[in-house]
C-alpha cells in the first residue's frame, strides 16, 4: 500500500507509520484536580470502604468528601497477558467469582422472605414493561466456563455472543439467525454504524485471538472474515483490543495493528513487519477514532482520522501511569477517560474538549464504582461513566442504608462538572436499591436501578441540573429474583445493561460449562424489557 504524505512541519507521523519514539510536547496533563474541601457530609453519604459485596478496585485511593445534596432536591434525590489463553481462563474464573457473588447478595433472605424489603414505590413514573424474553444458557460441550463478550441491539434485533457464533433474536425472543465462528469470541466493539455493521474478533481453530470478522446486526449477514495480520510477532498477537469508529474497523494486539474498511478489503493502514516504535494500547470508537499511543515510555492520546491512521492532535497522558493499558476510553463524543486501572498509582477521570485540550481532572477515591473491565478486558469498559457535553455521571459504590437492616443496601449517582471536575449533587438509589449510570439521552444520564426483594427494577432519567430522577420504565415485579441475578456493575469487558429504543436488556458475558448445571438453570444469559414487541 502506498503510503501517505508526511504530517505538516511540527506535527509528528502517526497511525502504521513509525511515529516517534518521544511524541512532541503538546499539553501536559497537569495533575489530578481536587475538589475544594466541603463541609462534612450528611449522614446518608456513603463510607469510604469498599461496599458489601463489592470486590475492591486496585488503586483507588480515598476520595474527599462531598457537599451535601443541594436544598430544594427533597426526596427526588432519590492484561497485558502475553498468553491468550491465560488471560481468558483469568476472565472466566474472576466472571464466576463475581457472578456467584452477586447471587449470593440478593438470595440472602430471598427464599424465605425474611430479607430486605427495598423501596416499595421505587422512583415515581415510568411506564410498566413487559418481559420481551429470556434467553437460557446454552448447552455445551465444554468443561469450563467461557466468556462471550458483545452484544447489541436495534428496533428488530438483539444480537448476544454465544458458543462459538453470534445470535440474533426477534423482540418475542425467536431466534432470526446464527453466524457460526468457529471459535470463542475475544473482543468485540461496542459500536455499530449508523447502518448497523459491527465487528468481532474470535479464536478460529487455535492459536489465541487470530480472526475478526463484520456482520450485519439487524440481518444476520457475516459481511467478512480474515485473519488478523499478526505476522511473525513474539506474543502471537494477545491482547487483542478493537473498536469500529464511523465505518473503520481499528485493532491492535500485543506487536501490531490494523485497520480496515468495514465492508471489507485491503487494510486502510498497518504496523510494520518488524521496526515499530509504538503501540496502539488502547482503542476508543463511535463517534471518533481515538488511541492511546505508547512509545517507550510516554504515553499519549491521539486523535485519528479513521481512513488514514494520521493523527489530528495529541496530548501526553500522565507519567505516572504503568502502561497504555492502564487507561480506559470512556466515550469519545465527549471524550471521557478513566486513568489508572489495575494501576498503583491514583485512579482518576480526565475529561477533554474537542480540539485535544483537557477539561478537568478529578480524583476517583474508593467510594466509587465505575465498573471498569479488569485487567487487560475491554479498553472502552467503563460502565458506570457515563458524560454529556457538561456533566460527567459516576455510581458509588454500595453502602449501608439508612434503616436497622444491616443487610439493607444502597448508593448513589455523582454528578461532576464536565469542565470543572467539582461534585455538584448526588443522586440516591432510595433505600434497598442501587442505581448505575448505563447511557445518556439528551442532556439527561440514563440509569438502571435494581430490583429490590420483590419489586422490579427501573430505568430513569437523571437531570443534569439536580439529579432528579424521573422514571421512563419499571420493570416487572413477578421476575425481580431472575432480574437480581445479572451482575451490575460488572468487571467484564461488555457492558451488562443495554438500553436502546425504550427497551432495556441485561446480559452476562459469561457462559457456564457444562458442569455448572444449577448455576445454568437459575441464571439467565439475557433478558429483555419494553412496552412492546
Amino acid at each position: 500500500m502506498t503510503q501517505p504524505p508526511p504530517p505538516p512541519p511540527g506535527q509528528p507521523p502517526q497511525g502504521g507509520w513509525n511515529p516517534p519514539v518521544q511524541p512532541p510536547p503538546q499539553q501536559q496533563a497537569p495533575a489530578p484536580q481536587q475538589p475544594p474541601a466541603p463541609p462534612a457530609a450528611p449522614p446518608s453519604a456513603p463510607p469510604s470502604g469498599p461496599g458489601f459485596g463489592q470486590a475492591p478496585y486496585g488503586g483507588y485511593p480515598s476520595a474527599p468528601q462531598l457537599p451535601p445534596p443541594p436544598s430544594g432536591a427533597g426526596g427526588s434525590f432519590a492484561p497485558r497477558g502475553r498468553s491468550p489463553k491465560a488471560v481468558r481462563i483469568l476472565a472466566a474464573v474472576v466472571a464466576v467469582v463475581l457472578v456467584a457473588g452477586g447471587i449470593w447478595l440478593f438470595s440472602v433472605g430471598g427464599e424465605d422472605g425474611d430479607g430486605p424489603r427495598g423501596s416499595e414505590a421505587g422512583v415515581p413514573g415510568g411506564s410498566h414493561a413487559k418481559q420481551l424474553f429470556s434467553l437460557e444458557q446454552p448447552d455445551t460441550h465444554v468443561k469450563d466456563a467461557q466468556g462471550a463478550d458483545g452484544s447489541w441491539a436495534t428496533e428488530k434485533i438483539y444480537a448476544k455472543s454465544s458458543i462459538n457464533a453470534i445470535e440474533g433474536y426477534r423482540m418475542n425472543g425467536k431466534r432470526a439467525w446464527r453466524i457460526p465462528l468457529g471459535g470463542p469470541v475475544c473482543a468485540a466493539s461496542p459500536h455499530m454504524t449508523d447502518d448497523h455493521r459491527t465487528a468481532v474478533a474470535f479464536e478460529k481453530g487455535s492459536g489465541g485471538c487470530n480472526s475478526v470478522a463484520v456482520f450485519d446486526v439487524d440481518t444476520g449477514k457475516k459481511l467478512w472474515d480474515q485473519p488478523i495480520p499478526i505476522g511473525r510477532t513474539i506474543f502471537g498477537g494477545g491482547d487483542v483490543n478493537l473498536t469500529v469508529a464511523q465505518d473503520t474497523v481499528a485493532l491492535s494486539w500485543i506487536g501490531g495493528f490494523a485497520a480496515f474498511p468495514i465492508e471489507g478489503g485491503d487494510p486502510l493502514w498497518k504496523s510494520k513487519e518488524t521496526g515499530e516504535t509504538c503501540e496502539h494500547s488502547r482503542y476508543g470508537g463511535g463517534a471518533r477514532l481515538l488511541v492511546v499511543l505508547e512509545c517507550d515510555e510516554s504515553l499519549t492520546l491521539n486523535q485519528l482520522d479513521p481512513k488514514t491512521g494520521h493523527s489530528t492532535w495529541d496530548m501526553r497522558l500522565p507519567h505516572n501511569l504503568k502502561d497504555g493499558r492502564a487507561v480506559r476510553i470512556v466515550d469519545t463524543d465527549p471524550i471521557v477517560l478513566v486513568l489508572g486501572i489495575g494501576d498503583a498509582s491514583e485512579s482518576e477521570v480526565m475529561t477533554i474538549d474537542d480540539d485535544g485540550s483537557i477539561a478537568a481532572t478529578f480524583s476517583l477515591g474508593d467510594r466509587y464504582e465505575p465498573g471498569c473491565g479488569i485487567g487487560n478486558l475491554g479498553s472502552e469498559a467503563c460502565f458506570n461513566v457515563v458524560a454529556t457535553e457538561d456533566m460527567v455521571y459516576i455510581a458509588t459504590k454500595e453502602h449501608s442504608g439508612k434503616s436497622d437492616d444491616s443487610l439493607s443496601r444502597t448508593n448513589e449517582v455523582m454528578g461532576f462538572g464536565f469542565h470543572s471536575g467539582e461534585p455538584k449533587w448526588k443522586s440516591s438509589a432510595g433505600e434497598g436499591r442501587t442505581v448505575f449510570p448505563i447511557g445518556t439521552q439528551g442532556d439527561k444520564a440514563i440509569a438502571y436501578v435494581t430490583p429490590a426483594y420483590d419489586k422490579g427494577g427501573q430505568v430513569v432519567s437523571v437531570s443534569p441540573g439536580d439529579g432528579e430522577q424521573r422514571g421512563l420504565l419499571r420493570l416487572p415485579d413477578k421476575t425481580a429474583e431472575q432480574q437480581s441475578r445479572f451482575r451490575v456493575p460488572t468487571m467484564s469487558g461488555s457492558a451488562p445493561a443495554l438500553y436502546v429504543g425504550g427497551r432495556l436488556f441485561l446480559q452476562r458475558s459469561l457462559l457456564y460449562g457444562k458442569n455448572d448445571t444449577d448455576a445454568k438453570e437459575k441464571a439467565p444469559l439475557a433478558m429483555g424489557f419494553g412496552t412492546g414487541r
